[in-house]
């Protein structure tokens, strides 16, 4: 077998290995997701503490980079979902955390209703994806190209709503993909009977070694070389460099 045959037999067998083990890790997040009950919601602030609609653009800057800083900290899934929540609530006046599994919608965590809302009704409301009159939004919350939920808000700021979803989005997925490569390691420490030499068997430890780092730092070059079969021509010089050193 030759290097490249070696090199694209290992790139395919960890990307399989990859895909299927992120697919567990996005179902699991889910799962822990829909097991974990919502907190209760907190009472409502008095009215002399609601922030004033006059307030500046330096004091709603300031109120997005807390809420970044507060989804950075959060060391769980819920912690994310209830960081994206406060966050929201600080500049919208109406504020809905929603997840959805198996066609199913549940509300996680609301904000500024008088009472607590139907969750068919918040659902039905958060199908309607555009920002109208009435100063609605939904924006989807997804991990790896999976909707997984939405944040609904009313009379926020749009474009610091999305930056915060996408924020939040990006933080799940960072920890689902952490969990990913853990158990993948966790695999690796101990992996099923590999036939050859120590040499040959080290060789091929290795190349998948280079195939990862490959994949890790040009993920989107790997994607869609791997869609348009063209890999070669988008890689060449990457596995070159990996042929070098295998």
């Amino acid at each position: 077998m030759t290097f490249d045959d070696e090199l694209k037999h290992a790139f395919e067998a960890l990307t399989a290995r990859l895909q299927t083990e992120l697919e567990r890790q996005i179902d699991a997040a889910k799962a822990e997701l829909a097991a974990v009950a919502p907190p209760p919601p907190p009472p409502p602030p008095p009215k002399e503490e609601e922030p004033a609609p006059s307030a500046s653009g330096a004091e709603a800057d300031e109120r997005l980079v807390e809420g970044i800083r507060s989804i950075d900290n959060a060391r769980s899934l819920s912690e994310i979902l209830d960081a994206l929540a406060s966050a929201a609530a600080r500049d919208a006046s109406r504020v809905a955390v929603l997840l959805t599994s198996g066609g199913e919608w549940r509300a996680w965590r609301t904000s500024g209703f008088d009472q607590e809302p139907d969750v068919a009704t918040l659902a039905a409301v958060a199908a309607d994806a555009s920002h109208d009159s009435r100063g609605r939004v939904r924006l989807p919350l997804a991990i790896s190209g999976e909707t997984v939920g939405a944040l609904y808000a009313e009379d926020g700021r749009v474009t610091a709503l999305e930056i915060l979803v996408r924020h939040a989005a990006r933080c799940l997925e960072s920890m689902t993909a952490f969990k990913t490569a853990r158990a993948l390691a966790r695999q690796d420490q101990h992996p099923g009977d590999e036939t050859g030499s120590d040499e040959e068997v080290s060789a091929r430890r290795y190349a998948r070694l280079l195939v990862s780092e490959i994949k890790l730092y040009h993920e989107a070059e790997v994607v869609a070389g791997r869609r348009e079969r063209d890999l070669m021509s988008r890689l060449g010089g990457e596995i070159t460099r990996a042929r070098v050193l295998y």
